[in-house]
C-alpha cells in the first residue's frame, strides 16, 4: 500500500518538477503566515521561537477536512483519542492531555472548569479561518492548562461587502446528514451582523450509537477608530450515545457490538462573548476578552456506570466567567512589552448516585466553586538579527466544595489552594529572510482543575499537588527554492504529573500525582514541496519517553506512541479542481493506564483518506471523499481494565459528499 502511494507521488512530482514555482506564494503559506498564539498579537511564524504550525482555511477546504480533529492530527507530535475527545502533544498522557492542552477560540479558553473540558464537535470547521498549533508553549499567556501546548482556532471575520453567506448539505456513511446556513450583512461602514445555523444528525459506527447536534451563532462587530468591539452569542446542543469498551473476544466476534447501548446523554451550552481591542496611542494598545458560559449535562438514561462515571456522568450544571485584559507598549522597533491578567470563576453543581452498583437513585449532591487569578508579563526585544523573549506568570487558584456523601448523607467541606509560577526564555536568530533558528526554555506549574480536585481521594492519593513541566527546545524553519522545512528537538522533564486511576479506591477512581519524574525526548520534522499544480507534504515524530523515578520507574508512559508519521499531497490538475490524499501512521504503544507496562503494546496502524473538490464559477462547490480508503481495522484508544485490555474500535471505510453555495 505504502509503495503504491510513494510511487504515485513520485510520478506526479517528477512530471511537474520542471514547472515554474512561485516562491512568493509559498513563502506566504508557511514562514510569513501570521500567528497570534504566542502573545495575542499578529506575528510572522518565522519570528517565533516555537515550532508553530498554521493550518489555513484554504488548506482545510482543499484537504477535505470534515472536523477539527482531522486537521490537527496532520501536525507533528499530535495524537488524538476520539473516544475521550482528547488531544495529546509530545507524549502527554492521553485523557490527562485535556487538562494540559489549552484549546482556544479567538484567544478565549474553551477548557471547561467542570472536567467536561473542550468539545471539538462544538467548533464548526466551516467557520474556521485558521488553526494555530503551538506545542510546549503558551503557559505565560494562557496558564497551566497550556503545559503541553495550545490549539488556537481563529474564526472567519465579516466580509468586505454588503451581503454574504453560504448554504450547504453534507451526506455520508452512518446516515450522516449535515445542513448549514450562514448569512451576514454590513449594515453600514462600521457595523456588521452575521448569523449561522448548523444541524448534524449521524449514527455511530457501532450499534445504537448516534450523535445529533445543533449549532447557532449570532455575531455583531462595530469598527472603532483604531479598534473594534464585538459581541457574540453561541448555543450548542447535542444528544449522543457512544458504545462502551469491548474485550478482545467481543471485538473479534463483532467490532460493532455496543456493550452499553442505553447510556446516552444530553449536553447544552450557551456562551456570551465580548471582545474589545484598540490602539490608544501610536505605541500603546489594549485587548479585553470576556466570556460567560452556562453548561448543562444530563445522562438521559444510565443503567451501568463505573465508579469513575459516577462523578463524570452524573447530572451537572456549570456557570463560568472568564476575563482577560492585556496591554502592549512598543518601546523600540519590533520590540514591545505586554502586561496582562486573567480572572476565572466557576460554579459546578452535580448530583451523584445511590451506590456503586445500582445507579438508579440520585442521592449525593456536590457544589464546587473555583476561582483563578493570574498576572503575567512578556518582553520581546529585537536587535539586529536576534529576537529575545522573556515571560513570567503568577497564578493563584482556590477550590471550595461542599459534598453530601452517598454513604452517610453528611456534608463534607473540602478546600484547596495553590500558587503557581511559570517562566519562558527564548532566542530566535534570523539567518535570512527565509530561515530562522531558535532555542527556548520554559517551566510551567499547573494546579489540579476543579474536576480533578473533586475526584481526588486524599485517603489513597495523598494531598493534591501542582505538577511541573520543564521543556528545553531547539529548532529551525526555512524555505529554499520550492521546499519548506521545519524541525525541532526537545527534552521535557515532568514532576508529579496528575493522572487518573479508575480502580484506585473501592468507591470509584481517584486522581493522583505520579510519584517521581518523567522524561520525554523527541524530534519533529515537517516538510512541504511546492510545484505549480502539486504540493507534497511529509512529517515525522519520534518520542523516547520514560518514567524515571518512583514506583513506576523504568516504565514507558502509557498510551504514547514512539513514532507518528504523515504523508500526503494536494494536486490541482486544472483550475478549481483539487485532489487530496493523506496517510497517517501511528506506531505501537503501551496501553493507556498500564503504568507497570504489564500488557503487550497496542498494534500500529495506518489510515489513508482521499478527497476531491471542484469550485464552480457561480459560487457552487461540490466535494466528496473516502476516509480509511483501505478499510483498515484499528483502535485509536486501548486501555488496561483490571488485568485485561479494553478496546474502542474505530470506523472502517466511510464516505461523504457535500455541496455548498456561497454568495
Amino acid at each position: 500500500m505504502y509503495k503504491k502511494i510513494g510511487i504515485l507521488a513520485l510520478i506526479i512530482s517528477s512530471s511537474l518538477f520542471a514547472e515554474e514555482t512561485t516562491k512568493e506564494k509559498d513563502y506566504g503559506v508557511r514562514l510569513n503566515e501570521s500567528t497570534i498564539t504566542s502573545d495575542r498579537y499578529e506575528t510572522p511564524v518565522i519570528e517565533t521561537a516555537k515550532n508553530i504550525t498554521v493550518i489555513s482555511s484554504e488548506e482545510i477546504e482543499k484537504r477535505g477536512y470534515q472536523n477539527v480533529e482531522e486537521a490537527i492530527v496532520s501536525v507533528p507530535g499530535i495524537m488524538f483519542d476520539s473516544f475521550n475527545n482528547s488531544i495529546s502533544m509530545r507524549g502527554q498522557i492521553p485523557v490527562a492531555g485535556k487538562n494540559n492542552i489549552m484549546v482556544l477560540v479567538n484567544g478565549i479558553p474553551q477548557n471547561g472548569l467542570d472536567n467536561r473540558d473542550y468539545d471539538l464537535d462544538f467548533i464548526p470547521i466551516e467557520q474556521i479561518e485558521k488553526i494555530e498549533i503551538l506545542p510546549a508553549g503558551g503557559a505565560i499567556m494562557y496558564g497551566g492548562n497550556a503545559t503541553a501546548g495550545v490549539v488556537n482556532i481563529i474564526t472567519k471575520d465579516s466580509e468586505n461587502k454588503k451581503y454574504w453567506g453560504n448554504a450547504g448539505l453534507t451526506m455520508g456513511s452512518f446516515n450522516e446528514r449535515k445542513y448549514k446556513l450562514n448569512y451576514g450583512t454590513n449594515i453600514n461602514d462600521k457595523l456588521s451582523l452575521e448569523g449561522q445555523y448548523i444541524n448534524t444528525d449521524k449514527d455511530g459506527y457501532r450499534k445504537g450509537e448516534f450523535r445529533d447536534s445543533e449549532y447557532a451563532e449570532i455575531t455583531t462587530n462595530y469598527k472603532l477608530n483604531e479598534g473594534n468591539i464585538g459581541l457574540k452569542y453561541i448555543r450548542n446542543e447535542r444528544k449522543s450515545n457512544w458504545g462502551g469498551s469491548l474485550n478482545k473476544k467481543q471485538m473479534e466476534a463483532d467490532r460493532k457490538y455496543n456493550s452499553n447501548p442505553k447510556n446516552y446523554n444530553k449536553n447544552i451550552e450557551d456562551k456570551y462573548i465580548l471582545t474589545f481591542n484598540k490602539n490608544l496611542t501610536e505605541n500603546f494598545s489594549m485587548l479585553f476578552n470576556a466570556e460567560y458560559k452556562e453548561r448543562e449535562y444530563r445522562p438521559v438514561k444510565n443503567n451501568k456506570i463505573s465508579g469513575y462515571q459516577d462523578r463524570i456522568s452524573a447530572p451537572k450544571d456549570t456557570k463560568q466567567l472568564y476575563t482577560n485584559t492585556q496591554f502592549k507598549y512598543v518601546y523600540y522597533p519590533d520590540s514591545y512589552i505586554t502586561l496582562g491578567g486573567d480572572y476565572s470563576v466557576a460554579e459546578v453543581k452535580e448530583k451523584s448516585f445511590d451506590s456503586k452498583t445500582q445507579y438508579t437513585k440520585l442521592k449525593g449532591f456536590s457544589k464546587a466553586d473555583y476561582n483563578l487569578y493570574a498576572g503575567y508579563i512578556m518582553n520581546k526585544f529585537t536587535y539586529n538579527n536576534f529576537i529575545f523573549t522573556q515571560g513570567f506568570r503568577l497564578e493563584k487558584s482556590e477550590f471550595d466544595e461542599d459534598y453530601t456523601t452517598v454513604s452517610t448523607s453528611k456534608t463534607v467541606n473540602t478546600k484547596n489552594s495553590s500558587n503557581d509560577k511559570s517562566y519562558d526564555f527564548a532566542i530566535n536568530y534570523m539567518l535570512s529572510n527565509d530561515t530562522s533558528m531558535y532555542v527556548s526554555f520554559n517551566r510551567t506549574s499547573r494546579a489540579p482543575s476543579i474536576g480533578e480536585y473533586s475526584s481526588w481521594n486524599e485517603t489513597v492519593s495523598g494531598n493534591p499537588q501542582s505538577q511541573t513541566t520543564t521543556t528545553y527546545e531547539a529548532g529551525l524553519k526555512s524555505i529554499f527554492n520550492n521546499i519548506y522545512l521545519s524541525g525541532a528537538v526537545y527534552f521535557i522533564k515532568g514532576d508529579s504529573e496528575i493522572v487518573y486511576d479508575p480502580d484506585r479506591d473501592d468507591i470509584g477512581g481517584s486522581y493522583y500525582n505520579i510519584e517521581g519524574e518523567t522524561e520525554r525526548k523527541g524530534i519533529e520534522l515537517a516538510s512541504e514541496q511546492y510545484f505549480d499544480k502539486l504540493t507534497l507534504r511529509e512529517s515525522l515524530t519520534y518520542i523516547d519517553h520514560e518514567i524515571t523515578s518512583g514506583k513506576y520507574k523504568g516504565s514507558e508512559i502509557p498510551g504514547v506512541s514512539n513514532f507518528i508519521g504523515n504523508i500526503g499531497f494536494t494536486y490541482t490538475p486544472v483550475e478549481n479542481l483539487d485532489l487530496n490524499l493523506d496517510t497517517r501512521f501511528v506506531g505501537k504503544a503501551v496501553p493507556s493506564r498500564d503504568f507497570y507496562n504489564k500488557a503487550e503494546k497496542t498494534p500500529s496502524y495506518a489510515k489513508t483518506d482521499v478527497s476531491v473538490r471542484y469550485n464552480f464559477e457561480n459560487g457552487l462547490t461540490l466535494s466528496g471523499g473516502i476516509k480509511n480508503i483501505f478499510d483498515k481495522k484499528y483502535c485509536d484508544y486501548i486501555y488496561l481494565k483490571g488485568s485485561d485490555l479494553a478496546y474502542f474500535p474505530s470506523p472502517e471505510r466511510t464516505y461523504y459528499v457535500s455541496a455548498e453555495y456561497k454568495f
